[in-house]
């Protein structure tokens, strides 16, 4: 057997086998990132609400007003509606 031929078909053989990993993912490569696609679509609530020509339910600005102003409020002095802890001293 020739001495040269062996060396020849060893790199054959590494060459062959190194391109076929090269398209070995084809069915997941046709997947690519559809995971995040879905979980983005996942957090829409009404995907269709751009193109919808509906009002928006809501507050009016007078209630909306009075709501902020007791949420400012209740900032001020939150120490007393908090519950005391038991055994703090007064």
């Amino acid at each position: 057997m020739n001495t040269r031929i062996v060396p020849r078909i060893a790199s054959l053989l590494a060459a062959t086998l190194w391109l076929g990993a090269c398209s070995s993912t084809p069915h997941w490569d046709a997947r690519f990132g559809q995971s995040l696609r879905t979980a983005l679509a996942a957090q829409a609530i009404d995907p269709g609400a751009a193109r919808a020509n509906r009002t928006v339910s809501g507050l009016d600005g007078k209630t909306a007003a009075a709501a902020h102003e007791r949420y400012q409020r209740s900032a001020e002095a939150p120490a007393a509606l908090a519950p005391m802890a038991v055994g703090a001293a007064k």
